[in-house]
């Protein structure tokens, strides 16, 4: 089950399937397995929470 209080940075391995939200409210759909990515909007490192 998501933990949506714990973050995630960009770069680091995606351990459960979902909707992702940055701080600038990006959204993407990754994968386990997938790596987060920059924001979508900035191209920018960010960090990620599960959408809740």
């Amino acid at each position: 089950m998501a933990n949506p209080n714990h973050r995630h940075k960009t770069g680091e391995k995606v351990t459960e399937a979902g909707h992702y939200i940055d701080g600038d409210g990006g959204h993407v759909v990754l994968q386990a397995g997938d790596t987060f990515p920059n924001c979508p909007k900035t191209g920018k490192a960010t960090t990620w929470k599960h959408e809740a």
